[in-house]
């Protein structure tokens, strides 16, 4: 049985009817009540307190709180690539460092009892300088790149970790795991599982317009490509990040081809939009039409279809 275990006092880890991605929990009204979770929006509780309260939130007006407990929740996901973020607070050093026992983990890490990240690289433990303080909200960054078996850890958005082998070679999420074993309560509020890059809060450490995560997939290191240098299909690596292509692979273009009258389709690439734009002559501009998040466009506006001549412009984007 495969299965994604992300340690911190959390662990994510599978139940019966699994959630598709993307699992956003705010732990709001909207999605939980007030009191115990077990058994609310797909949530299984063990332990001793696995409760939604008001006394302590990051944002809104609830927030989780776990002493000597764990909740889980089934996850599916379908890409290779899946985004982890969450907000933690932590009201005292741990009593026991946790251990990871199951062979199927994908991402482990945890707070050791010393307030130190602990991270997995494979299956080897590795203690970080980064400490994490009491009593404040912390927001934490998962990238798990399923295709090369990597994952990268970011706080507060900061790389602490980037680029570590994952726990195990299996290649699929199938549940979130959060617990606390201690008696000193942890928060935990605005958890989000995704498939998409998320948006606003991207790492860009060395500040060229590609984030990390993307050099580190395709590059292996934060700093390894150059915006204006030429990928393998002909483009940037810039325009290539931004079309979601494979700079490595020649083949992998935005072909983009006409049906009949002003119908025009593409491949789409996942977590992408696509601006659609028309100008009557060149040296005119483009005009703005419409932004597709699928895969075709056919223009029906009368004043541009009985022009005898036309130019389309389609532009892609995150």
């Amino acid at each position: 049985m495969k299965k994604n275990i992300l340690a911190v006092f959390l662990i994510l880890c599978l139940s019966a009817a699994a959630s598709e991605l993307p699992f956003i929990e705010p732990f709001e009204a909207s999605s939980v009540t007030n009191g115990a979770l077990n058994s609310q929006n797909g949530w299984t509780a063990s332990g001793t307190t696995a409760t939604v309260q008001t006394n302590v939130v990051q944002t809104g007006s609830q927030a989780l709180q776990i002493q000597n407990a764990q909740i889980t929740h089934a996850l599916s996901n379908s890409s290779s690539s899946v985004w982890v973020r969450f907000q933690a607070r932590i009201t005292a050093k741990p009593a026991a460092n946790p251990s990871v026992s199951n062979a199927n983990t994908s991402v482990a890490f945890y707070i050791n009892t010393n307030l130190n990240l602990v991270v997995y690289s494979n299956q080897t433990a590795v203690t970080l300088a980064k400490t994490i303080q009491t009593n404040v909200w912390t927001r934490f960054d998962i990238y798990c790149d399923y295709d090369n078996l990597k994952w990268t850890l970011s706080v507060n958005g900061t790389n602490v970790a980037q680029n570590l082998p994952l726990f195990s070679g299996n290649r699929q999420m199938e549940s979130v795991l959060i617990a606390n074993s201690s008696t000193n309560a942890v928060y935990f509020d605005e958890l989000a599982v995704q498939e998409t890059e998320p948006t606003g809060s991207v790492i860009d450490t060395d500040g060229d317009s590609i984030p990390d995560w993307w050099e580190q997939r395709y590059f292996g290191g934060i700093t390894n490509s150059i915006a204006t240098g030429i990928a393998s299909n002909g483009l940037t690596y810039l325009q290539s990040y931004l079309a979601n292509l494979d700079p490595g692979n020649p083949d992998d273009k935005l072909a983009i081809t006409m049906g009949t009258g002003r119908k025009f389709n593409w491949i789409r690439k996942p977590d992408r939009q696509y601006e659609v734009y028309w100008t009557s002559n060149l040296t005119s501009g483009f005009t703005y039409i419409q932004t597709v998040a699928g895969s075709e466009f056919e223009d029906t506006n009368t004043v541009r279809t009985t022009k005898e001549s036309g130019f389309y412009q389609i532009r892609v984007r995150p």
